[in-house]
């Protein structure tokens, strides 16, 4: 009598590309190495799931999930806050599916930017958040997310010696206060009037004289104003 075959469920399969690309990296994974994982052939890979590009879909979706479940969790009475620490949390647990997810030209751009539209449609329901133009919201996201993630990446690839709750909540919230300051104040778009003005007032009032006068704007503006030409004799003539 042949020994009866073993059926592995879509969960079991998924569960086994997920190991394997916790431990190999998303380059790591194929069928076979998802088989040898199963202790079976690649047969129940295409049983249930039908193409390789089907399971890496599916296995980019269950690392989105586990993202959330990072993101949604109570580290401080801060909610922004909290979506920020539970992203560079989950990129110090799990840094290979961090950097499957957001390191990786995987061709599934649409779960990444699936991330980034949920936090924006959170931040439109936020309170306080709520208040800001669309325009601030935005670049206060951009801001904020841009350091976020990499401190996250940082932090995933090991170039952080302290990864402590503590310490990702006071590297966040430094940099938030300073984002956050920088957007209500005026000084966040640095093309806009009223980053020249409030430059100025702020520097006044710690009794630091502006640069050659000028606010950063405006030196920036003067250094790449092009030199005019000096008349000739015979044009001022």
């Amino acid at each position: 009598m042949s020994p009866k075959e073993t059926i592995f469920t879509r969960d079991a399969v998924l569960g086994a590309a997920l190991e394997v690309v916790r431990r190999r990296g998303w380059n790591g994974l194929t069928a076979r190495s998802v088989a040898a994982r199963l202790s079976a052939s690649v047969a129940p890979v295409y049983s249930a799931f039908g193409s390789m590009k089907s399971l890496q879909r599916e296995i980019l979706r269950e690392i989105r999930r586990l993202l959330q479940e990072c993101t949604s969790q109570t580290y401080t009475d801060i909610p922004f806050l909290n979506i920020g620490v539970g992203i560079v949390s989950f990129a110090r647990d799990e840094p290979a599916l961090f950097q499957t997810l957001f390191h990786t030209r995987h061709g599934f751009q649409d779960i990444v930017e699936d991330v980034n539209v949920s936090i924006l449609t959170w931040m439109k329901t936020d309170a306080q958040l709520s208040l800001l133009a669309d325009a601030s919201r935005e670049r206060l996201y951009d801001n904020i997310g841009f350091y976020t993630m990499g401190l996250a990446s940082a932090i995933a690839a090991g170039r952080v010696s302290d990864v402590s709750k503590d310490n990702i909540v006071r590297l966040l919230m430094n940099m938030g206060n300073i984002v956050t300051f920088a957007e209500v104040s005026g000084i966040a778009d640095c093309e806009s009037p009223e980053n020249e003005r409030e430059w100025a007032r702020i520097l006044a009032g710690k009794n630091i004289p502006l640069p050659g006068g000028k606010s950063p704007r405006a030196q920036r503006k003067s250094s790449t104003r092009p030199a005019r030409p000096r008349k000739t004799q015979k044009e001022n003539a």
